[in-house]
């Protein structure tokens, strides 16, 4: 069991057990390719990372729903 939180582009990101992502409190739902070992979310359609972290990142500095958290 691992725990991460860090806050990037001014959103708290946290990811517990390797499966829960929090950005801001608010759950991210994603899909796992596990073939592939890659992650999706609706919030960067049609974008795979190689990482829950690398995806959080990606969410909060390019969704207008958590980019604008730094404002």
């Amino acid at each position: 069991m691992s725990h991460h939180q860090e806050t990037f582009e001014g959103c708290t990101i946290e990811i517990k057990d390797d499966i829960d992502l929090t950005i801001n409190g608010k759950v991210i739902d994603y899909e796992q390719d596990t073939a592939k070992k890659k992650f999706s979310s609706k919030y960067l359609p049609y974008t795979q990372y190689d990482s829950l972290l690398e995806m959080a990142r990606a969410i909060a500095r390019h969704t207008v729903e958590f980019s604008k958290a730094k404002e």
